[in-house]
């Protein structure tokens, strides 16, 4: 099966009983994407300020998420009117120094977190915020910024997932951040054209691997580990973003480089952990750390959302993994419309698709996580995110 087949099988055939929102036609789709946005933005829109979500409903780097996931909605139905806030929103919090930099950075992760939304927008062509800026100039800010702090000093190699010697979590080398180093270096080969960009991703992959953060058989991808302790101490707890963020790396550098020998067994190795950790017998996506012990904290409710972002994106670029992608994003579009209140309220999603129904557990990353389901419907749809631009490099070996 193909993913544009996949598609059109969905549009034809899934029909949810009760809920206004479907995916049955491509206009259906589009128009409950766009409810589904549209009640994202009311959490922006009570009280935030300036691209940041109120706190008290979400950490800072949700925030870039929130955005990143709007930008991949316009991009998919066409629905334009966030875009000036997104913009300003992203400018906002870059700063003066262009690096999102600023009191609310904890962690590398952070950063590079607003750094992948600029990337997204360079990528999409979104018009740029009054300072003129080009977003590829924030996301190369950023990774300059992030890559000096690259520690070879322990564990020869890795990125800290805090930044200040004083934060809880600066002992710990954390699969997120260097996972999104590693994502954000592929991605600015694919759309620089500059291989010193794929080598800098290559060896974080590289590095990842020796120390055993992604199982060398299984393809798991555990959350941390400890410099103190040479990374031989692993946390092995898995989260679906921690797999989704290197699947869509390989992904992009399977597409760049061209180098099967190399990356097709990666591709293959992580899609497959990626679908036999996160999905319920029925193949619906799950946070399964936390989510059937109902313990998910406020981050983990999110993390669906970058996978189904990334699995999304990796089918369309690498049609091969379609065939097994494909149904995952089939049965959890249905979970996730069955979890959308359809009473008072029509449009606000629960967190479990699993379920059947609504869960009263609403919030900023369970919206975003169900916007980002039914717009992986459309992935195909549109053009790819834009490659090979020939751009000069500015970051620093």
């Amino acid at each position: 099966m193909t993913f544009r087949s996949f598609v059109l099988t969905v549009y034809a055939a899934l029909h949810v009983s009760g809920l206004s929102l479907n995916v049955r036609t491509k206009d259906a789709t589009i128009s409950a994407a766009s409810t589904l946005a549209g009640n994202l933005m009311v959490y922006y829109n009570d009280g935030g300020s300036d691209g940041v979500i109120p706190l008290e409903k979400t950490n800072w780097w949700e925030s870039a998420t929130t955005w990143n996931g709007l930008i991949q909605h316009w991009h998919y139905t066409g629905d334009s009117q966030y875009n000036d806030e997104i913009a300003a929103g992203i400018c906002a919090q870059a700063g003066i120094t262009k690096n999102f930099s600023g009191p609310n950075t904890l962690g590398n992760d952070d950063q590079l977190w607003w750094a992948l939304t600029a990337m997204t927008a360079a990528e999409y062509n979104l018009s740029s915020c009054t300072s003129g800026t080009p977003w590829l100039n924030y996301a190369q800010t950023v990774y300059n910024d992030v890559a000096s702090r690259w520690d070879t000093q322990s564990c020869n190699g890795g990125l800290r997932w805090q930044i200040c010697p004083s934060a809880d979590g600066y002992d710990y080398k954390a699969s997120i951040a260097n996972g999104l180093l590693f994502q954000l270096a592929a991605r600015l080969a694919r759309y620089t054209g500059d291989n010193a960009y794929s080598g800098q991703a290559a060896s974080i992959w590289n590095w990842t691997r020796s120390v055993g953060l992604i199982d060398e058989s299984s393809y798991a991808v555990y959350d941390g580990a400890t410099p103190s302790q040479d990374c031989i101490s692993l946390t092995t707890d898995q989260w679906s973003y921690n797999v989704g963020v290197y699947l869509y790396g390989v992904a992009v550098m399977f597409n760049y480089t061209q180098d099967n020998a190399t990356w097709s067994p990666h591709l293959n190795g992580l899609v497959t952990a990626a679908i036999a950790g996160f999905t319920d017998s029925n193949g619906t996506l799950q946070e399964s750390e936390c989510e059937p012990s109902d313990s998910c904290d406020m981050d983990q409710l999110s993390f669906k959302a970058y996978l189904a972002r990334w699995l999304a994106l990796t089918a369309a670029l690498v049609p091969a993994t379609a065939g097994q992608i494909a149904p995952i994003l089939q049965a959890s579009v249905q979970g996730a419309l069955a979890s959308v209140n359809t009473g008072p309220g029509n449009g606000i999603s629960g967190f479990k698709w699993t379920t059947g129904t609504y869960d009263d557990n609403a919030g900023v990353g369970q919206q975003l996580a169900a916007l980002e389901i039914v717009g992986a419907q459309l992935a195909t749809s549109q053009a790819l995110p834009a490659a090979r631009r020939r751009v000069p490099r500015e970051f620093k070996t």
